[in-house]
């Protein structure tokens, strides 16, 4: 029971932890963050490709929605003594509201804890989807367009076209790090934020009944817990999806530079062959791989590795006090 009442406290403060941490990071980042914005958008002009507008529309529909409905979880139609009760919670134990005004001041507290638990939280979640997704776009449509090339016979894929390919290849990396280093910290108080959500709505909701007396104590709170639960998960997996995405876009591209190097060994010369070689050896790195500050790694199957083991340690808390 103590164990329980632990973890789930865990759980619950470190969100509010993690929101207040995210509101000092961003302040400090916030100029390495438009600037990243702009160079993303140059790079994108000289491309010929821009954000689609239904992303930025989608984007702001989430940020003003998914606050509403986390004051709305909260807004339960508390008694006056329950109000009390939650004031003095967050107040530390302190009572300093008159007898039937706790309702009011408590509803106030709220919207102002929700606001800046989800706002920023939803905004910079947002805009690094945008730009991974943005950028694994530009590495497919850049890696799909060399490798029809590739099996047309005749096409120019010399030394000049395999430098070009490597060359931009290379400035969409320049701003994958610069994303790498200015969104790994913020992404990181996110996504570990999201796990603590995810982690105390199961142990909030007692799946397997380990405490069933627990059962009418929570229900007013049902819908708050589902509510944090549900934003951890979806919040988590849009994160790792678009970032993983990067990956298997740069891997692509990585596949798609060795063809051009093969099409060059069939159909070039060979000195052209050979610059061609010296050139890709300077190039060869690894297929570029976002984290959240080097914790833990975005690709397809850490996602799987993270979620599995939250649900691992929820399952053993909830095991222990069965």
């Amino acid at each position: 029971m103590c164990l329980k009442r632990f973890n789930s406290k865990l759980a619950r403060k470190s969100i509010e932890i993690a929101a207040s941490l995210l509101w000092f990071v961003m302040m400090k980042k916030r100029k390495n963050v438009l600037r990243l914005l702009y160079n993303t958008q140059l790079l994108g002009n000289s491309l010929g490709k821009k954000i689609p507008k239904r992303w930025l529309m989608y984007g702001a529909v989430a940020t003003i929605t998914i606050p509403l409905i986390a004051l709305g979880s909260m807004t339960i139609p508390f008694k006056e003594d329950q109000c009390k009760a939650l004031l003095m919670y967050y107040s530390f134990g302190l009572n300093y509201v008159n007898d039937g005004n706790n309702c009011i001041v408590f509803y106030f507290i709220m919207f102002i804890i929700q606001f800046i638990v989800h706002t920023l939280r939803t905004i910079v979640a947002i805009i690094y989807i945008i730009i991974c997704c943005f950028l694994r776009n530009l590495l497919n449509s850049h890696s799909a367009v060399s490798a029809k090339k590739v099996i047309i016979q005749n096409a120019d894929t010399g030394y000049a076209y395999f430098k070009n390919y490597l060359d931009t290849y290379e400035r969409i990396a320049v701003i994958l790090k610069s994303l790498e280093k200015t969104m790994s910290l913020p992404i990181f108080l996110i996504a570990s934020s999201d796990l603590m959500g995810l982690m105390y709505g199961l142990i909030k909701l007692d799946p397997f009944n380990n405490i069933p007396e627990n059962k009418n104590s929570i229900r007013p709170y049902t819908f708050m817990i589902v509510f944090v639960s549900a934003r951890g998960l979806l919040s988590f997996l849009c994160i790792s999806f678009a970032a993983s995405g990067i990956h298997q876009a740069s891997k692509n591209a990585k596949d798609t530079q060795q063809d051009i190097l093969k099409q060059l060994l069939i159909v070039g010369g060979k000195k052209e062959f050979q610059e061609s070689l010296l050139l890709n050896n300077s190039y060869n790195n690894p297929p570029f791989i976002l984290s959240a500050w080097d914790v833990f790694y975005f690709t397809k199957g850490g996602i799987l590795s993270i979620l599995g083991s939250v649900m691992t340690y929820s399952l053993l808390i909830m095991q222990i006090l069965k």
